[in-house]
């Protein structure tokens, strides 16, 4: 009783607490002194710092760490590592098996298992999606996404995906193909089988075949959903593609039509100035301006929309023009030609024209080449008479030679005919009877030609006129010599002097005081005097 009254005691318990506290603190001391600290001047060995640390709470702890690291490196990484490589999920069919093995022992319907069954199909059907999603989706995450991408290459990676699909789907239905073969052969029609047919099967009961062919089925219903709205997002990617393609043309057609826009009002405004103007000098130079603005504000506004809409053309365009001007110079050169005569306006169809030497009526106006009708020019008469040939020229000779249009101030042209009288003729009344005779034949031609050039030299600083028909009178050596100075439309000179002729010589036979004036030889003396 005492023993235990004194075990009771909650003094007794506190002095054998301070006891043990004790005892424990002499015990410390003593390791102390056998195990001298670095402050008295002695290094602690290796040996002896092992000896401290690995004490038997250290070894439990070892042992268990190793055992964690071993599990982590053989056991959970793999897997990890495994599941990262590996995006296709496993698909387990244990418990479809057992399933279907279930319901085929109850030789009927049992509305638990086939709830159970189709549980488990429903989570086989979110391992498909996972699986369709997993081969839709690009592995590497730096791509581009799909509609931030460009058309072309949008398109293509799409129809790499449909195509992806469209293999799997045919795989799996190859797939459930054999094991209805299988099925039909070995479970509903069993005919008999050998060793060599059962190694060829692919399944070994009909319970596992069930279990493969629903999840077969469920991963082609996920293949043909996910291929479903990848078709519709094709489609949507072609009709896009296609209409950037016309918008890219819609965007060429805009900048000719800018430019053809440029022309038509500069040719109105200069038809409205060379209406509403009357002194030529303003004239002129209010031509000059509006057509320098219209160009320059078409230029900026042309180049401004292709540097917004194609931040990168302007090197691309210096580069690919650097190379087509080193390739095809002429070609360019002929080209620009053909700007500079449809802006300019050189010559038109159906102007006589002289280009360098040569000479003829344009007949057409190529991006390359102007086709001329030859005319002859020279001779005795300068008749300018059609030849009949076609002369074909680059459109790069206006560049470098000179260009005389005889249609540009009118579609007439100044002729001269000279008529020499003698000295013993009376020159006063033949000068009457030729300028009689030229206003009868020529008049309607000056008015023509008068009226013509005011209209087409309007926005030309022009001094000269057309004016009515002249005859001007000079001395020779063999009489007095007349030249007549008049207007005929161009390519009807022959024409035109022809009936002046005829007129000329009736009235000089039916003059008896007018007579033309010839080389004459005459013989004094045995000697021939002209």
């Amino acid at each position: 009783m005492e023993r235990g009254g004194l075990d009771n005691d909650p003094h007794s318990v506190l002095r054998d607490t301070s006891l043990r506290c004790g005892e424990e603190r002499n015990v410390r001391n003593q390791r102390n002194t056998s195990h001298p600290s670095p402050a008295d001047g002695e290094g602690l060995g290796v040996r002896t710092v092992f000896g401290m640390l690995y004490t038997s709470p250290m070894r439990k702890f070892s042992a268990t760490g190793a055992v964690l690291i071993a599990t982590i490196l053989f056991g959970v990484l793999p897997v990890v590592l495994a599941q990262q490589i590996s995006s296709v999920p496993v698909y387990e069919e244990k418990t479809l098996v057992l399933l279907y093995q279930a319901l085929i022992k109850k030789n009927g319907a049992d509305t638990y298992i086939e709830k159970r069954i189709t549980d488990e199909r429903s989570r086989i059907r979110l391992l498909a999606d996972k699986e369709v999603k997993a081969l839709i989706e690009p592995v590497d995450t730096t791509l581009q996404p799909i509609e931030a991408a460009a058309p072309t290459k949008a398109v293509d990676r799409q129809r790499t995906i449909v195509q992806l699909l469209e293999d799997q789907l045919r795989d799996r239905k190859a797939d459930l193909e054999l094991l209805k073969e299988e099925e039909q052969q070995y479970y509903q029609n069993p005919i008999g089988s050998s060793d060599v047919s059962d190694a060829l099967r692919l399944t070994k009961s009909h319970p596992e075949l069930l279990a493969k062919k629903a999840i077969l089925e469920e991963r082609i219903d996920a293949l043909q959903s996910g291929l479903s709205l990848q078709n519709d997002r094709l489609s949507k990617l072609d009709r896009n593609q296609w209409l950037e393609q016309f918008q890219k043309l819609f965007g060429f057609l805009s900048y000719i039509a800018i430019i053809l826009a440029a022309i038509v009002l500069d040719r109105f405004i200069r038809k409205r100035v060379a209406r509403r103007v009357e002194e030529k000098n303003k004239r002129y130079l209010i031509a000059k301006f509006v057509t320098a603005g219209i160009y320059t504000v078409a230029t900026l506004w042309v180049l401004s929309k292709l540097l917004s809409d194609h931040p990168n053309a302007l090197a691309s365009l210096a580069i690919v023009g650097a190379g087509i001007a080193v390739a095809l110079q002429d070609i360019v050169k002929d080209f620009m030609g053909w700007i500079i005569i449809l802006q300019r306006r050189l010559y038109r169809l159906g102007n006589r024209v002289a280009i360098g030497q040569y000479t003829g009526d344009v007949v057409d106006i190529g991006p390359l080449r102007t086709t001329l009708l030859e005319i002859s020019v020279g001779g005795t008469f300068n008749a300018h008479e059609r030849t009949g040939k076609i002369l074909t020229l680059p459109n790069s000779l206006v560049l470098r030679e000179p260009v005389l249009n005889y249609n540009t101030t009118s579609d007439f042209m100044s002729v001269e005919v000279q008529v020499t009288i003698t000295y013993a003729s009376n020159w006063r009344k033949a000068e009457q009877i030729l300028k009689d005779v030229l206003l009868k034949q020529t008049s309607q031609f000056s008015e023509l030609a008068r009226a013509q050039q005011r209209r087409r030299t309007a926005l030309f600083f022009t001094m000269w006129e057309v004016g009515e028909p002249e005859i001007h009178t000079d001395l020779a050596s063999n009489g007095v010599l007349f030249t007549l100075k008049f207007i005929v439309p161009i390519g009807k000179r022959r024409g035109v002097v022809t009936n002046l002729s005829r007129e000329i010589l009736e009235q000089f036979n039916a003059d008896r005081e007018v007579e033309l004036a010839y080389n004459t030889i005459q013989i004094v003396g045995g000697k021939e005097v002209s």
